[in-house]
């Protein structure tokens, strides 16, 4: 669970998950309540701290940043991060890493996020596809939703308060194929602390 001075900060926090494997350990966690809009994303929040999921791809990221924001409490100064797996061809299932560079490789655009001083995470480039890259030949991390959610984000608060984590979940020689939910699962319970940390460090950066 955040520490009390994280949880009850001034400064709103926002996330956004692909996947309700991915969604379900950070809500247990963080104690946050399901919400049913009557339209919309599935969405959790407790105080300060609001989760949806968006589904995969870039565009249903896009649009569940969106939509979060236009269902209120996302001031300027909000803090927003997203929050998933990672294939990549050589680092190892488990490593938790921020996104330097995103680059979607449908448009070829590309964005720097702007990382701390105080870096509590390694960080490596992403690229962001369409489909998923089970050859492994892009090199840094890969995924289906950054280049979708980072730019919607930095639309709605300071660039140095939107960042992506990842969490590694296949390599060359681990594929993606095949992966379950019950892994994907399993990935987020093991990383809570690292993504606890980066909200902490991120709530005193703010």
């Amino acid at each position: 669970m955040l520490a009390d001075d994280c949880r009850l900060s001034a400064t709103a926090t926002n996330l956004i998950v692909a996947l309700p494997a991915e969604a379900k350990p950070i809500a247990s966690r963080m104690e946050l309540e399901r919400i049913q809009p009557d339209r919309g994303f599935p969405l959790y929040r407790r105080r300060l701290i609001s989760l949806v999921v968006s589904g995969p791809g870039k565009a249903n990221a896009a649009a569940a940043t969106a939509f979060l924001y236009a269902m209120g409490g996302c001031p300027r100064d909000a803090i927003w991060v997203n929050i998933g797996i990672a294939g990549h061809a050589e680092r190892k299932v488990g490593e938790t890493l921020l996104a330097h560079k995103i680059t979607d490789a449908g448009s070829g655009r590309s964005w720097r996020p702007i990382l701390m001083a105080d870096n509590p995470l390694p960080a490596d480039a992403l690229v962001t596809l369409d489909q998923p890259d089970l050859s492994y030949r892009h090199p840094g991390m890969v995924d289906m939703e950054a280049s979708g959610f980072y730019p919607t984000a930095c639309r709605f608060s300071a660039v140095h308060r939107v960042q992506v984590f990842k969490i590694i979940s296949d390599n060359r020689d681990n594929s993606a194929l095949g992966l379950s939910a019950k892994q994907v699962r399993w990935l987020m319970e093991k990383s809570l602390d690292e993504v606890e940390t980066l909200i902490a460090h991120l709530q005193v950066r703010a």
